[in-house]
């Protein structure tokens, strides 16, 4: 498996948003509280570069990004393909009306994180291996588990 990249607070800190990049995918955790314009902005500058293909956006509670950071984000992702994996079937419902639209984008539940690996066909990332990513971005961001949050 190719060597995660994690941005993540120090021991002992909370970000509101944190990321790991992982071959071509880059794994976003987006909590409760206000994300730093220039914290998001190297999450930006992540995103942008050549070898990021694919992101798989997690969301947990009331996400709070400004206007600003959301223009940044839309321009950064319209050519990637993205997963988005939440907890409200309503929020799940907007990403696949955003498909819809021609936007490569597709919501996933968090029962089903493997199946949001497989929508990203990265060829750089063993779903199994992706997954424990994800569960290590949890638990270095202080968030609850997959399994966890698939149970609330």
């Amino acid at each position: 498996m190719v060597e995660p990249k994690f941005r993540v607070p120090p021991a002992g800190g909370y970000w509101p948003h944190t990321w790991v990049v992982v071959g071509d995918v880059i794994i976003s955790l987006t909590q409760e509280g206000q994300v730093q314009d220039d914290l998001w902005d190297l999450f930006i500058q992540d995103i942008e570069k050549r070898s990021t293909e694919r992101m798989l956006g997690i969301g947990i509670g009331a996400i709070n990004i400004n206007s600003r950071q959301r223009r940044k984000l839309v321009q950064a992702m319209h050519d990637k393909r993205v997963a988005a994996v939440l907890g409200s079937s309503v929020a799940r419902g907007i990403a696949t009306a955003l498909g819809w639209m021609g936007l490569k984008i597709r919501g996933f539940g968090w029962d089903d994180m493997p199946g949001a690996f497989e929508y990203l066909g990265s060829e750089q990332v063993v779903i199994d291996d992706a997954v424990e990513v994800v569960t290590q971005l949890l638990a270095r961001a202080g968030a609850p588990t997959i399994e966890e949050l698939a149970a609330s």
